[in-house]
């Protein structure tokens, strides 16, 4: 029952419009009520001896004290930090609510490009074509400027660091990440090129990674390393509006249709 109420909501979200995060939030959505279900069951069978456990320690409290009241007042004390700590929600349920925040947010400031600059966006879809490996798509942008695959990243509390064209994660160079990026974006300027080639005018696509990077107090932005430019979410409309036009409206649109059909929902 549970496995098909799982997969009832999938399905809803896969015939809804794709919207920033979309995939993440079923994901917290559902670990975090499988997460639930699990804990309340060991939570009250636990309690066959941390609850005995927390009376003694009231009763215990009140004897030593002389004060009844005291030691009741302990015993709920006990009882309530228990329940606190068993229902403690996991740090790895926290992380994936914070990609799909940071997908969201990401999504937003993209959405003034949308309306002002006459982009398409596409969000939460997946890559599989061709023979190169499988991705993610986060966030695309297709306007008459260019093509944009857009990663975004939570990574308030940690720290960053750009020094040159190396950019350090809690001292890890993410220079191997960065290249995967490049190597994504160019796998599906080829996929994208061969999927629009009916219009002459689209010809060569060629897509720009974006990191769009959530944090505290970064600075140097945008700055490019290894062929990805690194940006705050707020820099995104002004990086990405070029006064350069690559295509006409119509070729944009059949460029955004070869897209649309070419990425499904994640």
């Amino acid at each position: 029952m549970e496995e098909a109420a799982v997969l009832a909501r999938r399905g809803a979200a896969e015939n809804e419009p794709r919207q920033a995060g979309t995939s993440l939030r079923v994901e917290y959505e559902d670990g975090r009520r499988q997460w639930s279900a699990r804990r309340r069951r060991s939570v009250w069978l636990s309690a066959l001896w941390w609850g005995p456990a927390a009376v003694l320690l009231g009763v215990l409290a009140g004897i030593g004290t002389r004060y009844a009241l005291f030691g009741l007042l302990v015993t709920v004390l006990a009882v309530a930090a228990a329940i606190d700590v068993g229902f403690q929600r996991p740090e790895s349920l926290d992380r994936i609510k914070a990609r799909a925040d940071a997908e969201s947010g990401t999504a937003k400031s993209l959405h003034l490009l949308q309306i002002r600059g006459g982009a398409r966006t596409l969000h939460d879809r997946f890559f599989a074509a061709g023979e190169a490996e499988p991705f993610d798509v986060e966030h695309l942008v297709i306007s008459r400027r260019g093509v944009f695959l857009i990663d975004s990243k939570q990574w308030h509390g940690y720290d960053l660091r750009l020094l040159g064209i190396q950019l350090f994660v809690n001292h890890v160079n993410q220079a191997d990440a960065l290249k995967g990026m490049k190597q994504n974006a160019d796998a599906l300027g080829a996929a994208l090129g061969s999927a629009a080639a009916s219009d002459e005018e689209v010809g060569v696509v060629t897509v720009t990674p974006v990191l769009a990077v959530h944090a505290d107090g970064l600075t140097g932005t945008p700055r490019v390393i290894g062929g990805v430019i690194i940006v705050r979410p707020e820099q995104l409309p002004e990086v990405l509006r070029s006064p350069d036009l690559r295509w006409s409206t119509s070729a944009t649109e059949h460029l955004a249709e070869a897209a649309d059909y070419l990425l499904p929902p994640r």
